[in-house]
C-alpha cells in the first residue's frame, strides 16, 4: 500500500533548503562586511606610512625585514638540519671507488687516532693519498707506522716536487691529485676524524643526482675536554652551523674545503687543481667553478668532527679572523653586513625599528630577541650533536655569550690587517680572493 505524504511535509522538506541558505547569506554578508570595514583601515594606514615616509621610517622599515632575515635563517636552518643530518646509511657496493687525499703538516696528540679512523673506515674501495711538503716533516713517521699496521688498506705516500702556485695547501695536495685512480676524490684535513660510514655518506650523497659536482661536510667538533676546545664545538655548533645550513639549503655557494668530495671528471672541466693554484680559498672558487658549468653543491647527512689537540682561544681568534679577512676580500659587501648579523646588534637594531614604526618598548624587545636567538642556536647545536649537549646549560650560555660579544672584536681586527697569516706565510689577497703575493715569516 503506498504510503501518502502531507502537503504539510512536502512544503517543509521544499523549504528546509532555502532556510538554511537563508541562514548562510547573513553569515557570509556579515563576514565580507567585516572584511570590507577593515579595508578603508588598512588602506588608510598605508597611506598615513606613506606620507610618513621619511628616512628615518625607511630605515626601520629595512631593520624590520632584515633581522626578519635573520630570524629566518634560524628556523630554516633548523628544520634543514633536523631533517637532513646523521641518516644511517647502508652499505652499497655499486659505488664508484674514492681517493683520499690527506694534506698533512705537522702533528699533535691527536693526528694517529685521526688518521687511524681513515684507515678502519667502512667503505668497499677507497685509497688514501697522504701528501706532505719535504719527507722531513715530523709526521711522515706517524703515517709510516699506521701504513705498516694497516697492510691491506691501499695507502700512498707523497711529497711536493715542486710549486704550481701560491696556494701551499694546493701545491701540497697536487701530487696526490695528479696519481689518484678513482672517479671520486675527498678532500680531508689531518685533522679530521671520520666516523666508520664516514666515506660512505659522502659517496652516496654525491651520486644521488648525476649534476651534483661537490659534496662537503659541515664542519663541528668532536667532544673534547679543556674550555677552548667547548668553545670553540659551541662557534661550530651555533653561529657557524645556523650560516651552513640555510646557505647549503638555500642554494648559496658555501663549501668548506676541510672535507669535502667531488667528481673528479667536473673537476676536470673546471681546469683541475691547478685552477685554483692562486686562490687563497680555493673550496669558495671550485665550488663557484662548477656551478658555473651547471654542476650543484651540497652537504651530507654527516658533520666533519674537528678534532684537534692544539686549539687556543688565541689559535680559534686567529682562525676566524683568518676566514673573515678571505670573506672580505671575496665578497666586499659583508663589510656592511657581517657585523650586524650577530644576535646583539640584531637585537638593537629590530628595537630601535618597531618602536619607531609600532611604539613597542625598546627593552622588552631586545631581550625576546634574547630569547629567540639563544633558544634557537640551542636547539641547532642538540641537531648538530645529534642529542644533549656535553657541556651544561650554563656553560653553554656562558661560551655562547663569548662569542657574540667577541665577534665584533675580532671583525674589526679582521679589518685592521688584512693581511692573512697561515702556517708559516704571511699572504696578500688582492679584491676578488686572489694571492698578491706570499712572504714566509
Amino acid at each position: 500500500m503506498p504510503i501518502k505524504r502531507s502537503r504539510q511535509n512536502d512544503r517543509e522538506i521544499s523549504e528546509s533548503p532555502s532556510t538554511t541558505k537563508s541562514l548562510q547569506v547573513p553569515l557570509e554578508t556579515s563576514f565580507f562586511a567585516t572584511v570590507s570595514s577593515l579595508v578603508p583601515w588598512i588602506v588608510v594606514g598605508i597611506e598615513k606610512l606613506i606620507e610618513n615616509l621619511d628616512i628615518t621610517t625607511c630605515l626601520a622599515i629595512f631593520g624590520v625585514v632584515f633581522v626578519g632575515a635573520l630570524y629566518s635563517i634560524h628556523v630554516i636552518a633548523l628544520c634543514y638540519g633536523t631533517f637532513h643530518l646523521h641518516k644511517v646509511n647502508e652499505p652499497d657496493t655499486f659505488l664508484p671507488g674514492v681517493s683520499i687525499i690527506k694534506p698533512i703538516m705537522g702533528t699533535d696528540e691527536n693526528l694517529e687516532t685521526n688518521l687511524a679512523s681513515f684507515f678502519t673506515a667502512q667503505y668497499h674501495q677507497f685509497e688514501l693519498l697522504f701528501c706532505f711538503h719535504s719527507p722531513e716533516d715530523v709526521a711522515v713517521p706517524v703515517v709510516k707506522a699506521l701504513i705498516k699496521r694497516y697492510p691491506d688498506v691501499d695507502a700512498t705516500i707523497c711529497f711536493q716536487e715542486h710549486e704550481i702556485g701560491f696556494n701551499p695547501k694546493n701545491n701540497n695536495m697536487n701530487p696526490g691529485y695528479t696519481t689518484s685512480k678513482y672517479p671520486l676524490v675527498m678532500i680531508s684535513d689531518s685533522t679530521i676524524f671520520t666516523r666508520p660510514d664516514g666515506i660512505l655518506d659522502l659517496a652516496k650523497r654525491i651520486m644521488s643526482q648525476e649534476k651534483l659536482g661537490l659534496i662537503t661536510q659541515i664542519p663541528f667538533c668532536m667532544d673534547r675536554v679543556g674550555l677552548a676546545n667547548c668553545f670553540e664545538q659551541v662557534f661550530f655548533g651555533t653561529a657557524h652551523a645556523k650560516m651552513y645550513l640555510a646557505g647549503n639549503f638555500l642554494g648559496f655557494n658555501c663549501p668548506t674545503g676541510m672535507s669535502s668530495i667531488f667528481k673528479k671528471a667536473a673537476l676536470e672541466e673546471c681546469g683541475g687543481m691547478a685552477a685554483f693554484k692562486d686562490y687563497m680559498a680555493e673550496d669558495y672558487f671550485l665550488g663557484k667553478l662548477m656551478a658555473a658549468r651547471g654542476y650543484k653543491s651540497g652537504i651530507s647527512n654527516q658533520p666533519a668532527l674537528q678534532n684537534s689537540a692544539a686549539t687556543t682561544f688565541k689559535s680559534f681568534a686567529n682562525r676566524v679572523s683568518r676566514w673573515a679577512k678571505l670573506r672580505i676580500a671575496m665578497m666586499p659587501q659583508v663589510i656592511f653586513v657581517e657585523p650586524l648579523q650577530d644576535c646583539f646588534p640584531a637585537g638593537i637594531i629590530f628595537a630601535l625599528s618597531v618602536y619607531h614604526l609600532f611604539n613597542i618598548n625598546i627593552p622588552m624587545t631586545i631581550f625576546l630577541n634574547f630569547l629567540f636567538w639563544i633558544f634557537m642556536d640551542y636547539m641547532i647545536m642538540r641537531v648538530m650533536q645529534n642529542g644533549p649537549l656535553t657541556v651544561s646549560l650554563v656553560q653553554f650560555i656562558g661560551f655562547w655569550l663569548f662569542r657574540e660579544l667577541s665577534s665584533p672584536v675580532i671583525f674589526i681586527k679582521a679589518l685592521m690587517e688584512p693581511s692573512v697569516r697561515w702556517r708559516n706565510n704571511i699572504f696578500h689577497v688582492k679584491w676578488g680572493g686572489k694571492i698578491r703575493d706570499r712572504s714566509s715569516v
